[in-house]
C-alpha cells in the first residue's frame, strides 16, 4: 500500500465527498459535551466519528459492531477514520448521545442542496414505507397477558424474598429485594398505557367529549353522531415489550413489527422533509409533512414554495384534499377503482336529485346508498349551498384532466425509486434503534445520507 491514506483511494471516491460536507457542516452541537481545557477521559475527534457515521449509512451498514471491523479491514473507513479503530460500544454510544443532533444534519444537509440549486419543491410528492422496528414480532402481549406477568413477576419476587429471608434470617431485606422488579414496571407501564387508550377512543369518551363541544358552542356537533359498535372505538390489543412504540403494521408481504417512515420528496428525488411515525395509515402524516416541509424549505434558503402535492389513496381525506395554501392531487381510491369510484359518485349524484324531485324517498335512498338517513340529509344540504358536487367528483374531475393526468404520473417516479434505493440498493429494511424518538432520528439520518448521494453522483456527471 502507498505510504499516504490519501494515495489509497481514488480522487473522485465518495470518501473525500463526506470528508468535505463534513467540514461545512456546524458540529458545534457535537463538541458541546466535551471540555474545552482537554481535561478528561481520551476521546475521539466528534467531526471524525460525524464523517464516519455518514459514510456508513451512506453505504448502507449500520451496525456498530461491523463499522469497527471495517475500520480495521476496509480502506475507505481506514481513511475517514484517519487508521483509527473505535470500538463498537463507543459507535453506538455516540449515535444514542447525539441523536438529535444527528437528525438535525438531515436539515443541514437539506440547506447544502438549496445552495447547489438542486431544489426545485413546485411540485412533490408524499408517501410512507414500512420499516421494521428492533423488535420481535413475538414480544407483542394483550393486556390479560400483561396482567399474568405482572401477578408472575410479583409472585417470583415475593418467592425470592422468602427464601432471602429465610436464608439470611433477617428482617430487613436488602435494598436489592426490598424495590420492585424493574420488568415488572416496565410490563405495568405498557398495561396502563393500553388501558388509558382503549378509555380515550372508548364510545362513553367519544359522547362525553362532542358533548362538551355541544355545551360550549351551544348548537349540535355536525356530522354522522357516534356508534357503539364503530370500529374507531377498538383500541389497540397488544404491546411491544421491546419497542413499546413499534406497533405491527400489514405489509404487502404480511406483518411486520415496526414503524411507518413517512417522506416528501422533490421531482428530482431530494427527500425535503423525513418523519417516523407508529401510525398505520397514511392520512393523518399528511397535513404535519406538508408543514415540515415548508418549514424544511424556509430554514434551507429555499427561494421556491410547495405549489402542488401528489399523494396516493393512503391519504385520502376530507381535509387533506382541501389543504389551504397547495393544490393537492390525491386518487380518492386505488387507481383500478378509479372508473368504478367514478360511476358510484355519479350514481349518487342522480339518487340526490331524485329525491329533491320527490321521486324517492329519503330512506329508501339511504338504503340504496349503505348510509344513514343523517347522512342523506347532509349531502342534500351540501347540494342546496351551489355545489352540486361532491369531493369525490372534483377531485376525479381534477384528476382526469391531461394537465391533471400528467402531474399524477409524476407521483410514482417522485418517491418510489427513493425507497427502492434505500431498502433495496443500500439494503436498509429496518430501523436499529428503539423508540419513536431514535427511529426518527434514525430515518432523518438515513434520507440525509440520499441526498448526499445524489448531490456525490450529481458533482461527478458534472466534474
Amino acid at each position: 500500500m502507498p505510504p499516504s491514506l490519501a494515495d489509497w483511494l481514488p480522487e473522485d471516491h465518495l470518501v473525500w465527498f463526506v470528508l468535505d460536507v463534513v467540514t461545512e457542516l456546524d458540529l458545534s452541537v457535537f463538541l458541546a459535551g466535551y471540555r474545552p481545557d482537554g481535561r478528561g477521559g481520551a476521546a475521539y475527534d466528534p467531526a471524525m466519528m460525524v464523517a464516519l457515521l455518514v459514510y456508513a449509512y451512506s453505504v448502507g451498514e449500520r451496525s456498530s459492531r461491523r463499522i469497527e471491523r471495517r475500520c480495521v479491514e476496509d480502506v475507505a473507513f481506514r481513511v475517514i477514520a484517519v487508521n483509527q479503530a473505535p470500538d463498537h460500544a463507543t459507535i453506538a454510544r455516540f449515535r444514542a448521545t447525539h441523536e438529535r443532533a444527528l437528525a438535525g444534519l438531515f436539515a443541514q444537509v437539506l440547506a447544502l442542496c438549496a445552495r447547489a440549486g438542486v431544489l426545485r419543491p413546485g411540485l412533490v410528492a408524499i408517501d410512507g414505507t414500512k420499516l421494521a422496528a428492533n423488535a420481535s414480532r413475538d414480544a407483542n402481549r394483550t393486556a390479560e397477558q400483561l396482567a399474568a406477568e405482572i401477578l408472575a413477576e410479583a409472585a417470583a419476587t415475593d418467592a425470592a424474598e422468602d427464601e432471602q429471608a429465610r436464608v439470611v434470617g433477617e428482617a430487613e431485606l436488602p435494598e436489592g429485594l426490598r424495590r420492585r422488579s424493574g420488568r415488572r414496571e416496565r410490563l405495568r407501564g405498557l398495561l396502563e398505557e393500553l388501558q388509558a387508550e382503549a378509555e380515550e377512543k372508548s364510545y362513553e369518551a367519544q359522547m362525553a367529549r362532542r358533548a362538551e363541544i355541544e355545551q360550549a358552542t351551544g348548537r349540535p356537533v355536525r356530522g354522522r353522531r357516534p356508534s357503539l359498535h364503530a370500529a374507531t372505538h377498538r383500541s389497540r390489543r397488544q404491546a411491544n415489550t421491546t419497542d413499546p412504540d413499534s406497533r405491527l403494521l400489514k405489509t404487502k408481504g404480511g406483518y411486520i413489527q415496526g414503524y411507518n417512515a413517512q417522506a416528501v420528496t422533490t421531482e428530482d428525488q431530494f427527500v425535503i422533509a423525513a418523519e417516523v411515525t407508529n401510525n398505520a395509515h397514511d392520512a393523518p402524516s399528511f397535513e404535519p409533512m406538508i408543514a415540515a416541509t415548508k418549514e424544511n424549505l424556509r430554514r434551507a434558503g429555499g427561494q421556491k414554495r410547495i405549489r402542488r402535492v401528489v399523494a396516493d389513496a393512503g391519504y385520502w381525506s376530507e381535509d387533506n384534499a382541501n389543504l389551504a395554501g397547495v393544490e393537492t392531487f390525491i386518487a380518492p381510491g386505488r387507481t383500478r377503482n378509479l372508473g368504478r369510484i367514478a360511476e358510484q359518485d355519479n350514481e349518487r349524484s342522480e339518487l340526490l336529485a331524485r329525491i329533491e324531485a320527490g321521486e324517492v324517498d329519503k330512506n329508501d335512498a339511504a338504503g340504496a346508498l349503505g348510509v344513514t338517513r343523517t347522512r342523506v340529509n347532509q349531502l342534500l344540504r351540501l347540494r342546496r349551498r351551489g355545489d352540486p358536487t361532491t369531493l369525490t367528483t372534483a377531485m376525479m374531475a381534477r384528476l382526469d384532466t391531461p394537465q391533471g393526468r400528467c402531474i399524477y404520473k409524476k407521483r410514482a417516479a417522485s418517491i418510489e425509486p427513493v425507497f427502492g434505493q434505500i431498502k433495496h440498493n443500500r439494503r436498509i429494511d429496518s430501523l436499529s434503534r428503539r423508540g419513536t424518538s431514535a427511529a426518527d432520528s434514525e430515518w432523518k439520518l438515513i434520507t440525509a445520507t440520499h441526498n448526499l448521494l445524489k448531490l456525490w453522483r450529481l458533482a461527478m456527471t458534472t466534474a
